[in-house]
């Protein structure tokens, strides 16, 4: 009984890590987004500069992911749920990388012709960051059907469209790889809801109750809230 108490507050430890990592990673790419559609070169730098911190968070994540491994000996679900972990930080991780990406592009773009695609910015970029919000929702709360649904979510349309219209601006070269920084985004997404979902269902009953978690008050705003740099400008 003792061992699965234990156990059961490593993992519990192990999550709360992982929504801090993801909710440094969330603002990374919404201070990327807001950077992009106002034009701060000076947001974009803070991005740039807090990548160092989602890169060690991950270290450190990881790191206790192996020495829970090593001490406790985890079969089954608990085991599962260690390889998910570990699984989601190496996503989260190159998801802070892109949203990196996506801020050292205001010093490659041409700022007047980047501004006609600002909209396809702001189209794409809403839908990813709501994807990126949506699946560590569903990892908190558990919910193997909302992280299913993530999964499933294209965003081919926005994506075709905005390489389209990018290759007759001065700057299309540059939007077209913004395009394909956000595009590498939605596939992470796609892999931590595809994994989480699968975790989350070989789970014993016992282990669902999203209560036992503490969830960071990121993953309890509204998703109008999340997304709000679309608005702001």
């Amino acid at each position: 009984m003792e061992q699965q108490y234990r156990m059961a507050k490593r993992l519990e430890g192990l999550y709360d890590g992982m929504l801090r990592m993801g909710s440094l990673v969330e603002e990374a790419l919404r201070k990327a987004l807001i950077a992009l559609s106002n034009w701060d070169e000076e947001l974009a730098g803070e991005v740039i500069e807090e990548d160092a911190r989602i890169d060690s968070t991950q270290i450190e994540l990881e790191d206790e992911c192996t020495d829970v491994i090593a001490r406790m000996q985890p079969v089954g679900s608990d085991l599962r749920e260690i390889v998910c972990c570990i699984k989601t930080l190496t996503d989260l991780e190159r998801i802070g990388d892109h949203a990196r990406h996506v801020a050292r592009s205001l010093t490659k773009s041409a700022g007047p012709h980047y501004s006609t695609m600002l909209p396809r910015v702001r189209q794409l970029g809403n839908k990813v960051l709501a994807m990126v919000h949506d699946s560590l929702t569903a990892l908190v709360d558990r919910d193997a059907e909302k992280a299913r649904e993530v999964a499933h979510r294209d965003t081919e349309d926005a994506l075709t469209v905005m390489k389209t219209e990018a290759q007759g601006i001065e700057a299309g070269q540059q939007i077209i790889l913004l395009s394909r920084y956000l595009e590498r985004i939605g596939d992470h997404v796609t892999n931590i809801s595809a994994s989480s979902s699968t975790c989350i269902v070989t789970m014993p009953p016992k282990q669902h109750n999203a209560a036992s978690i503490t969830p960071t008050s990121l993953y309890r705003v509204s998703l109008t809230q999340a997304v709000s740099w679309a608005n702001a400008v």
